[in-house]
């Protein structure tokens, strides 16, 4: 039963990092108001690294937050903070659940793992929907962002863009209706669930066998045996 428990705990802990990698994880909406249709598409964080790896994009140099840029998004700063914080919360339990059950029999422990990391995701979804409120209301809206981004800008082409106020085009072109977290987190949070469920289940079997009689125990013990 031991071995049973640590396999399936272990295994449901291992699928949250494909699901958390590979399964769609945002999906936004735009209001085309040229068209006055909508564009849906959804992104992994599997997207995003292949962009990164393909572009060779240089995170700290490419997305530095200087001058106009940084003050276009301070009202996002806090919101951002707190989803950044979740979500490394969320992959630090998935990995501490995992070894946790992979390597001992600390199903209490892994219980107190499971709900932190259940209360992480719920966390992550939260802070990322504020955040995204901000964008989505008009408060910090992507023609601002990417009118900032020009301002910031070194080159000509850039100063020019500036100037024109190319990002307000984007206003014209299409709105953004939508930027949501998908299913990926209720599965993620599913899993944390379902691994403090199995660990307290085994518990209670534990407590249980523990408060029966000697002779019962060994009765029990005897049960056992003869299924196996």
């Amino acid at each position: 039963m031991k071995i049973l428990y640590r396999i399936v705990a272990a295994l449901a802990a291992f699928l949250t990092i494909p699901a958390l990698f590979f399964i769609k994880l945002f999906q936004i909406t735009v209001h085309l108001g040229f068209t006055d249709g909508y564009f849906h598409d959804s992104f992994a964080l599997y997207d995003f690294y292949e962009i990164i790896q393909d572009r060779g994009i240089n995170l700290s140099e490419d997305f530095a937050l200087t001058g106009n840029f940084a003050k276009t998004l301070a009202p996002l700063k806090v919101p951002a903070i707190f989803t950044l914080v979740f979500l490394c919360l969320m992959i630090v339990m998935i990995l501490a659940v995992f070894f946790c059950s992979a390597l001992t029999n600390a199903r209490k422990v892994n219980i107190v793992l499971a709900v932190l990391g259940a209360i992480s995701v719920i966390g992550l979804m939260v802070s990322f929907e504020q955040m995204t409120k901000v964008i989505v209301n008009g408060t910090v809206g992507l023609d601002a962002i990417i009118n900032s981004l020009f301002a910031d800008s070194q080159t000509t082409l850039g100063t020019l863009a500036a100037l024109l106020g190319v990002g307000s085009l984007v206003s014209v072109i299409g709105e953004l209706e939508a930027l949501r977290l998908t299913s990926a987190t209720i599965i993620v949070l599913f899993l944390f669930v379902f691994v403090a469920i199995w660990a307290a289940a085994f518990v209670l079997i534990d407590m249980d066998e523990q408060s029966l009689p000697k002779e019962k125990k060994q009765q029990h013990k005897k049960k056992k045996q003869n299924k196996r």
